[in-house]
Protein backbone atom coordinates (compact mmCIF):
# COMPACT_ATOMS: atom_id res chain seq x y z
CA UNK A 1 0.00 0.00 0.00
CA UNK A 2 1.55 3.30 -1.01
CA UNK A 3 2.09 5.92 1.64
CA UNK A 4 0.91 9.52 1.38
CA UNK A 5 2.53 11.55 -1.35
CA UNK A 6 5.23 14.02 -0.41
CA UNK A 7 3.09 16.79 -1.90
CA UNK A 8 0.25 15.90 0.49
CA UNK A 9 2.59 15.87 3.47
CA UNK A 10 4.21 19.14 2.55
CA UNK A 11 0.81 20.78 2.28
CA UNK A 12 -0.23 19.39 5.66
CA UNK A 13 3.02 20.35 7.39
CA UNK A 14 3.35 23.77 5.79
CA UNK A 15 1.54 25.53 8.62
CA UNK A 16 3.30 23.72 11.45
CA UNK A 17 5.52 26.07 13.52
CA UNK A 18 9.12 25.17 14.14
CA UNK A 19 9.91 23.41 17.42
CA UNK A 20 9.27 26.02 20.14
CA UNK A 21 12.25 27.70 21.70
CA UNK A 22 10.36 29.92 24.12
CA UNK A 23 6.92 29.90 25.63
CA UNK A 24 6.38 33.40 24.26
CA UNK A 25 6.47 31.97 20.72
CA UNK A 26 2.69 31.47 20.85
CA UNK A 27 0.64 34.56 20.05
CA UNK A 28 -1.35 35.89 23.01
CA UNK A 29 -4.97 34.85 23.21
CA UNK A 30 -7.91 37.00 24.11
CA UNK A 31 -9.31 36.43 27.58
CA UNK A 32 -12.96 35.32 27.64
CA UNK A 33 -15.62 37.04 29.72
CA UNK A 34 -16.32 35.64 33.17
CA UNK A 35 -18.25 32.40 32.97
CA UNK A 36 -21.44 31.65 34.89
CA UNK A 37 -21.08 31.88 38.68
CA UNK A 38 -19.08 29.08 40.26
CA UNK A 39 -19.68 27.55 43.67
CA UNK A 40 -16.05 28.20 44.65
CA UNK A 41 -13.28 30.58 43.67
CA UNK A 42 -9.64 30.65 44.76
CA UNK A 43 -8.68 33.27 47.33
CA UNK A 44 -5.05 33.48 46.21
CA UNK A 45 -3.10 32.76 42.99
CA UNK A 46 -3.62 29.34 41.48
CA UNK A 47 -0.46 27.27 40.86
CA UNK A 48 -0.21 25.33 37.59
CA UNK A 49 2.64 22.94 38.37
CA UNK A 50 4.37 21.72 35.23
CA UNK A 51 6.92 18.84 35.22
CA UNK A 52 8.97 20.26 32.33
CA UNK A 53 11.41 23.08 31.74
CA UNK A 54 10.20 26.25 29.97
CA UNK A 55 9.95 26.33 26.20
CA UNK A 56 8.34 23.06 25.12
CA UNK A 57 4.86 22.42 23.81
CA UNK A 58 3.41 21.50 27.21
CA UNK A 59 4.84 24.71 28.69
CA UNK A 60 3.37 26.79 25.86
CA UNK A 61 -0.06 25.20 26.29
CA UNK A 62 0.08 25.75 30.05
CA UNK A 63 1.02 29.43 29.68
CA UNK A 64 -1.84 29.84 27.22
CA UNK A 65 -4.21 28.15 29.68
CA UNK A 66 -3.22 30.39 32.61
CA UNK A 67 -4.91 33.68 31.56
CA UNK A 68 -8.02 31.92 30.28
CA UNK A 69 -8.41 29.94 33.50
CA UNK A 70 -7.69 33.05 35.59
CA UNK A 71 -10.48 34.93 33.80
CA UNK A 72 -12.97 32.23 34.71
CA UNK A 73 -11.87 31.84 38.33
CA UNK A 74 -11.27 35.51 39.06
CA UNK A 75 -7.76 34.90 40.33
CA UNK A 76 -4.27 34.88 38.82
CA UNK A 77 -2.90 31.54 37.62
CA UNK A 78 0.88 31.16 37.92
CA UNK A 79 2.87 28.58 35.93
CA UNK A 80 5.45 26.77 38.06
CA UNK A 81 8.04 24.71 36.16
CA UNK A 82 9.26 21.87 38.36
CA UNK A 83 11.21 19.46 36.18
CA UNK A 84 13.00 16.34 37.38
CA UNK A 85 12.59 12.65 38.22
CA UNK A 86 10.49 11.91 35.12
CA UNK A 87 7.75 14.22 36.36
CA UNK A 88 7.53 12.71 39.82
CA UNK A 89 8.75 15.87 41.58
CA UNK A 90 5.91 17.95 40.16
CA UNK A 91 3.28 15.32 40.84
CA UNK A 92 4.48 14.82 44.41
CA UNK A 93 4.46 18.58 45.02
CA UNK A 94 0.81 18.86 43.98
CA UNK A 95 -0.28 15.76 45.89
CA UNK A 96 1.41 17.03 49.07
CA UNK A 97 0.09 20.60 48.69
CA UNK A 98 -2.86 21.69 50.83
CA UNK A 99 -6.00 20.06 49.41
CA UNK A 100 -7.76 23.37 48.84
CA UNK A 101 -7.77 23.59 45.05
CA UNK A 102 -4.95 26.10 44.68
CA UNK A 103 -2.44 23.70 43.10
CA UNK A 104 -3.10 21.82 39.85
CA UNK A 105 -0.82 19.42 38.00
CA UNK A 106 -0.26 19.65 34.25
CA UNK A 107 0.69 16.11 33.30
CA UNK A 108 1.25 13.73 30.41
CA UNK A 109 0.59 10.01 30.34
CA UNK A 110 4.25 9.41 31.16
CA UNK A 111 3.54 10.60 34.69
CA UNK A 112 0.01 9.28 35.04
CA UNK A 113 -0.02 6.03 33.05
CA UNK A 114 3.61 4.93 32.59
CA UNK A 115 5.55 5.85 35.72
CA UNK A 116 3.61 3.43 37.94
CA UNK A 117 5.01 0.58 35.83
CA UNK A 118 8.47 2.05 35.27
CA UNK A 119 9.29 2.85 38.91
CA UNK A 120 9.40 0.30 41.71
CA UNK A 121 8.00 2.90 44.09
CA UNK A 122 6.46 6.36 43.68
CA UNK A 123 5.87 9.05 46.33
CA UNK A 124 2.31 9.37 44.99
CA UNK A 125 -0.38 7.12 43.53
CA UNK A 126 -1.67 8.55 40.22
CA UNK A 127 -4.90 6.60 40.51
CA UNK A 128 -5.66 7.23 44.19
CA UNK A 129 -4.23 10.76 44.52
CA UNK A 130 -5.00 12.53 41.23
CA UNK A 131 -8.18 13.18 39.26
CA UNK A 132 -8.43 14.49 35.66
CA UNK A 133 -10.26 17.80 35.25
CA UNK A 134 -9.78 18.03 31.48
CA UNK A 135 -7.35 17.46 28.64
CA UNK A 136 -5.59 20.43 27.06
CA UNK A 137 -5.20 18.39 23.89
CA UNK A 138 -3.14 15.70 22.23
CA UNK A 139 -0.69 15.66 19.36
CA UNK A 140 0.27 12.40 17.66
CA UNK A 141 3.84 11.47 17.00
CA UNK A 142 5.04 10.73 13.48
CA UNK A 143 6.34 7.33 12.43
CA UNK A 144 9.36 8.35 10.37
CA UNK A 145 11.91 6.49 8.25
CA UNK A 146 14.80 7.45 6.02
CA UNK A 147 14.20 7.28 2.26
CA UNK A 148 17.42 5.26 2.21
CA UNK A 149 15.71 2.58 4.30
CA UNK A 150 12.25 2.70 2.73
CA UNK A 151 12.18 4.84 -0.44
CA UNK A 152 8.48 4.17 -1.05
CA UNK A 153 5.51 2.44 0.49
CA UNK A 154 3.93 2.60 3.90
CA UNK A 155 3.60 0.50 7.04
CA UNK A 156 3.00 -2.83 5.24
CA UNK A 157 6.26 -2.37 3.34
CA UNK A 158 8.04 -1.37 6.57
CA UNK A 159 6.81 -4.54 8.29
CA UNK A 160 7.83 -6.65 5.30
CA UNK A 161 11.32 -5.15 5.52
CA UNK A 162 11.45 -5.93 9.24
CA UNK A 163 10.60 -9.57 8.59
CA UNK A 164 13.22 -9.88 5.85
CA UNK A 165 16.13 -8.18 7.61
CA UNK A 166 18.16 -10.47 9.91
CA UNK A 167 17.46 -9.33 13.47
CA UNK A 168 14.70 -7.04 12.25
CA UNK A 169 14.78 -3.27 11.91
CA UNK A 170 16.31 -0.85 14.39
CA UNK A 171 14.26 1.87 16.02
CA UNK A 172 15.31 4.89 18.02
CA UNK A 173 13.83 6.57 21.07
CA UNK A 174 14.50 9.36 23.54
CA UNK A 175 15.73 6.83 26.10
CA UNK A 176 14.80 3.60 27.87
CA UNK A 177 11.27 3.84 29.23
CA UNK A 178 10.48 7.01 27.26
CA UNK A 179 7.15 7.41 25.51
CA UNK A 180 8.78 6.94 22.11
CA UNK A 181 10.50 3.74 23.32
CA UNK A 182 7.34 2.15 24.68
CA UNK A 183 5.26 3.31 21.70
CA UNK A 184 7.59 1.59 19.26
CA UNK A 185 7.73 -1.52 21.48
CA UNK A 186 3.93 -1.59 21.34
CA UNK A 187 4.10 -1.23 17.55
CA UNK A 188 6.55 -4.14 17.22
CA UNK A 189 4.54 -6.30 19.60
CA UNK A 190 1.24 -5.74 17.81
CA UNK A 191 2.87 -6.25 14.40
CA UNK A 192 4.69 -9.39 15.53
CA UNK A 193 7.98 -8.33 13.96
CA UNK A 194 11.52 -8.31 15.39
CA UNK A 195 12.90 -4.85 16.10
CA UNK A 196 15.99 -3.65 17.97
CA UNK A 197 15.80 -0.68 20.32
CA UNK A 198 18.51 2.00 20.11
CA UNK A 199 18.08 4.62 22.88
CA UNK A 200 19.32 8.20 22.37
CA UNK A 201 19.69 11.27 24.56
CA UNK A 202 17.03 13.30 22.80
CA UNK A 203 15.60 13.65 19.32
CA UNK A 204 18.46 15.53 17.63
CA UNK A 205 21.04 12.70 17.52
CA UNK A 206 18.33 10.18 16.72
CA UNK A 207 17.08 12.21 13.78
CA UNK A 208 20.64 12.62 12.50
CA UNK A 209 21.06 8.84 12.37
CA UNK A 210 17.64 8.42 10.76
CA UNK A 211 18.56 10.90 8.03
CA UNK A 212 21.89 9.11 7.51
CA UNK A 213 20.10 5.78 7.20
CA UNK A 214 22.07 4.16 10.04
CA UNK A 215 18.83 3.92 12.05
CA UNK A 216 15.76 2.44 10.41
CA UNK A 217 12.72 4.09 11.98
CA UNK A 218 11.27 5.85 15.02
CA UNK A 219 8.31 7.63 16.49
CA UNK A 220 9.14 11.29 17.00
CA UNK A 221 7.34 14.46 17.97
CA UNK A 222 5.63 16.18 15.09
CA UNK A 223 7.29 19.50 15.85
CA UNK A 224 10.86 18.16 15.79
CA UNK A 225 10.64 15.81 12.80
CA UNK A 226 8.45 17.96 10.54
CA UNK A 227 11.39 20.02 9.17
CA UNK A 228 13.17 16.88 7.91
CA UNK A 229 9.93 15.62 6.38
CA UNK A 230 9.49 18.95 4.60
CA UNK A 231 13.06 18.76 3.28
CA UNK A 232 12.59 15.19 2.07
CA UNK A 233 15.39 13.76 4.24
CA UNK A 234 12.81 11.76 6.21
CA UNK A 235 9.54 10.12 5.22
CA UNK A 236 6.48 10.24 7.50
CA UNK A 237 4.51 7.00 7.18
CA UNK A 238 1.74 7.56 9.73
CA UNK A 239 0.54 9.32 12.85
CA UNK A 240 0.46 7.43 16.15
CA UNK A 241 -3.14 8.30 17.04
CA UNK A 242 -6.05 5.86 16.82
CA UNK A 243 -7.51 7.83 13.91
CA UNK A 244 -6.15 10.39 11.46
CA UNK A 245 -5.28 13.72 12.98
CA UNK A 246 -7.55 16.60 11.91
CA UNK A 247 -4.34 18.62 11.53
CA UNK A 248 -2.83 16.06 9.12
CA UNK A 249 -5.80 14.41 7.40
CA UNK A 250 -3.77 13.05 4.47
CA UNK A 251 -1.42 11.09 6.73
CA UNK A 252 -2.72 7.60 7.67
CA UNK A 253 -3.02 6.48 11.27
CA UNK A 254 -0.93 3.48 12.30
CA UNK A 255 -4.21 1.83 13.31
CA UNK A 256 -5.22 1.64 9.66
CA UNK A 257 -2.52 -1.03 9.29
CA UNK A 258 -2.45 -2.25 12.91
CA UNK A 259 -6.05 -2.12 14.19
CA UNK A 260 -6.24 -1.09 17.81
CA UNK A 261 -2.91 0.72 17.91
CA UNK A 262 -2.92 4.08 19.68
CA UNK A 263 -0.02 5.93 21.32
CA UNK A 264 -0.75 9.63 21.33
CA UNK A 265 0.91 12.09 23.73
CA UNK A 266 -1.70 14.05 25.68
CA UNK A 267 -1.57 16.96 28.11
CA UNK A 268 -4.00 16.99 31.02
CA UNK A 269 -5.01 19.09 34.03
CA UNK A 270 -5.24 17.18 37.30
CA UNK A 271 -6.48 18.01 40.78
CA UNK A 272 -6.11 15.93 43.93
CA UNK A 273 -8.69 13.48 45.20
CA UNK A 274 -8.39 14.98 48.72
CA UNK A 275 -9.78 18.28 47.46
CA UNK A 276 -13.36 18.90 48.66
CA UNK A 277 -15.97 17.88 46.08
CA UNK A 278 -17.43 21.40 45.57
CA UNK A 279 -13.95 22.77 44.91
CA UNK A 280 -13.15 20.01 42.42
CA UNK A 281 -16.47 20.61 40.68
CA UNK A 282 -15.73 24.33 40.33
CA UNK A 283 -12.23 23.66 39.01
CA UNK A 284 -13.50 21.12 36.51
CA UNK A 285 -16.20 23.54 35.33
CA UNK A 286 -13.61 26.28 34.85
CA UNK A 287 -11.17 24.00 32.99
CA UNK A 288 -13.89 22.55 30.78
CA UNK A 289 -15.13 26.07 30.08
CA UNK A 290 -11.69 27.07 28.81
CA UNK A 291 -11.43 23.96 26.64
CA UNK A 292 -14.79 24.76 25.01
CA UNK A 293 -13.83 28.38 24.35
CA UNK A 294 -13.02 29.44 20.75
CA UNK A 295 -9.88 31.10 22.12
CA UNK A 296 -8.61 27.68 23.17
CA UNK A 297 -9.41 26.22 19.76
CA UNK A 298 -7.17 28.93 18.31
CA UNK A 299 -4.36 27.93 20.68
CA UNK A 300 -4.59 24.31 19.53
CA UNK A 301 -4.79 25.21 15.86
CA UNK A 302 -1.65 27.35 16.13
CA UNK A 303 0.34 24.28 17.21
CA UNK A 304 -1.54 21.58 15.26
CA UNK A 305 -2.71 20.02 18.52
CA UNK A 306 -5.96 18.04 18.45
CA UNK A 307 -8.76 18.61 20.95
CA UNK A 308 -9.30 15.83 23.49
CA UNK A 309 -12.78 16.24 24.97
CA UNK A 310 -14.07 14.34 27.98
CA UNK A 311 -15.41 14.78 31.48
CA UNK A 312 -13.80 13.53 34.68
CA UNK A 313 -15.37 10.06 34.61
CA UNK A 314 -14.71 9.45 30.92
CA UNK A 315 -11.09 10.52 31.14
CA UNK A 316 -10.46 8.47 34.29
CA UNK A 317 -11.73 5.33 32.52
CA UNK A 318 -9.60 6.01 29.44
CA UNK A 319 -6.51 6.61 31.58
CA UNK A 320 -7.08 3.36 33.48
CA UNK A 321 -7.22 1.42 30.20
CA UNK A 322 -4.09 3.14 28.94
CA UNK A 323 -2.26 2.42 32.20
CA UNK A 324 -2.99 -1.30 31.74
CA UNK A 325 -1.67 -1.17 28.17
CA UNK A 326 1.63 0.43 29.18
CA UNK A 327 2.05 -1.87 32.17
CA UNK A 328 1.94 -4.83 29.80
CA UNK A 329 4.49 -3.26 27.43
CA UNK A 330 6.84 -2.35 30.28
CA UNK A 331 6.65 -5.94 31.45
CA UNK A 332 7.45 -7.17 27.95
CA UNK A 333 10.42 -4.84 27.45
CA UNK A 334 11.75 -5.05 31.00
CA UNK A 335 12.22 -1.26 30.95
CA UNK A 336 12.94 0.39 34.30
CA UNK A 337 13.38 4.03 35.27
CA UNK A 338 14.95 3.50 38.69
Amino acid sequence: MPGPSRRQLLAALATLPAAPAQAQALPPVAQPPMAQPLTWRPDRPLRLVLPFSPGGLTDILTRSLAPLLAARLGQTAVVENRAGAAGNLAADAVVKAPADGHALLIATQGIIAMNPALFSALPYDPDADLVPLGMLGRQPNLLVVSPRVLPEGGIPELLAAARQKPGGLSYGSNGVGSFTHLSMALFASMAGVPMTHVPYRGSAPMLADLVAGTLDCAFDALGTSAPQVREGTLRALAVSSATRSPALPDLPAVAESLPGFAATPWYGVFGTTRTPAPVLAALEAAVQGVLADPAWAAVLAARQVDAYPGDRATLAAEIAAERAQWRAIVRTTGARAD
